[in-house]
């Protein structure tokens, strides 16, 4: 049995988020089809992170076990050619039995973006806020991430774990004319916990909340009316770092 890393891209817009949902359209769902059309076997395929509905991914990494022995380029060729247009298999490779996406990680990296203002070209892929914002703030409230954190805040009640705790070791806001991107990296991500960081942080540095409320929600973790969740179509998982071999 050989098993395949695989690295993807995809235009989130067109799906009900990652994983396998009966009667509905997924990443996963698509993937594992074009699989089982290339190979004549059905295989699970495990990604780095599950992203929802909307959201989009330039480096999503998953993997998945087969008995094809075509060699790497190949098969990338063999899925992209059964797989919609709107997934794309980036790369391709052949690695050991123990390899899981989802588990060998390391770090994910996700990018936020937001455009100031309304734009028909931009609706699907970023948040249009034609509101304040402002960037000083963002800044410093991007700051106060840095680190181990209980993330409970920002995590979706339902899919809420034993432990909240995530480690970021990037977090920072930039702006280019009308756009501002937020990048964090970290070594986990709870369900939502990057667009009610987003959100969040938005709606403090347009005033509708002081900084304070922010650096509580840190300090004393529990979901609460005053996190706001940004919509999916700004998210976007940048890439999945992984220990080099």
């Amino acid at each position: 049995m050989h098993n395949y890393k695989i690295t993807i891209e995809y235009d989130g817009g067109g799906f009900n988020g990652w994983q396998v949902q009966p009667g509905l359209r997924t990443v996963q769902g698509e993937i594992e089809k074009a699989v089982e059309e290339i190979s004549g076997r059905k295989s699970n395929v495990i990604c780095a992170g599950r992203t929802d509905a909307g959201v989009h991914a330039f480096g999503q990494v998953a993997n998945f076990k087969s008995r094809i022995d075509w060699g790497d380029e190949r098969v990338l060729k063999a899925l992209n050619r059964v797989l919609p247009d709107d997934i794309v298999i980036l790369e391709c490779e052949e690695v050991g039995s123990d390899f899981n996406a989802r588990y060998s990680a390391l770090a994910r990296h996700y990018e936020y973006r937001i455009y100031n203002a309304r734009s028909s070209i931009r609706r699907n892929f970023y948040w249009q806020y034609p509101a304040r914002i402002n960037l000083a703030c963002l800044k410093r409230l991007s700051a106060m991430i840095m680190g181990e954190h209980d993330f409970k805040s920002f995590c979706v009640r339902k899919s809420q774990k034993e432990s909240n705790l995530c480690t970021v070791t990037k977090s920072h806001w930039t702006k280019r004319d009308k756009e501002y991107t937020f990048q964090i990296i970290a070594n986990r991500f709870l369900h939502g916990m990057v667009r009610s960081l987003v959100g969040t942080m938005i709606k403090i540095s347009a005033g509708f909340s002081e900084e304070e409320v922010f650096e509580e929600l840190l300090a004393k973790p529990k979901r609460s009316e005053k996190v706001f969740t940004a919509p999916p179509n700004g998210l976007y998982l940048m890439e999945v770092a992984y220990e080099i071999e």
